[in-house]
């Protein structure tokens, strides 16, 4: 099993570990904030880090400065941003089995994967995923940065979470509109071995 930066060069640990640790403490905060009395259930907590950890990588985005390169694809619906042009995910659950439903594509992702190609070929179409587990009280547990080519595993990547990322104030009233992306400059610092399923893109 490769790691993430085996196969794209841009996917760097440093990146990777700074959007996990960005996700757990967004999650363990709202955890923190659970309330039985008030009504709160796992349902309402779990939708409620979702979309905090949504939020929050929303605004990183826009601290261009300490986020260069991280971009937003789709910050609604099947939200989908992206680390040096790369499209990434997040959900909760094992990095084993994310299911077919987490590993379809949004629209604009897809069209992202269409330029990668040119350079790296059928590895663009990798999906990237952000894996989180948590333990009995909902904490964050693990996260594992785990890519899945024609719904095989072919990369995973648990990543250290020792100093977690404070979260981030809003800095504008008004976020911008995703916006298109050009063509992204990745490239493949280590080919998979041949013969491989990476390589041969089998099932």
């Amino acid at each position: 099993m490769q790691n993430p930066w085996d196969i794209v060069s841009d996917l760097t640990p440093e990146r990777i570990k700074s959007v996990a640790s960005l996700i757990q403490s967004v999650r363990d905060d709202v955890i923190d904030l659970h309330n039985d009395e008030l009504g709160d259930t796992a349902r309402s907590t779990g939708l409620r880090a979702y979309e905090c950890c949504r939020q929050q990588i929303i605004w990183a985005t826009l601290d261009t400065e300490n986020w260069p390169w991280l971009g937003i694809i789709k910050d609604d619906g099947r939200f989908t941003f992206s680390i040096e042009g790369v499209p990434v995910r997040m959900y909760r659950g094992s990095p084993k089995a994310p299911g077919k439903r987490r590993q379809v594509t949004c629209a604009e992702a897809h069209r992202q994967m269409t330029f990668l190609f040119e350079d790296i070929g059928e590895l663009s179409y990798i999906r990237w995923l952000f894996a989180v587990e948590v333990d009995s009280e909902r904490y964050v547990e693990r996260i594992t940065f785990t890519g899945y080519l024609n719904e095989e595993q072919v990369s995973a990547y648990e990543v250290p979470l020792e100093q977690p990322v404070p979260v981030l104030s809003k800095v504008t009233e008004v976020l911008p509109e995703p916006v298109k992306l050009n063509k992204a400059k990745v490239s493949v610092k280590k080919k998979p071995n041949e013969g491989s399923d990476v390589q041969n893109g089998n099932r």
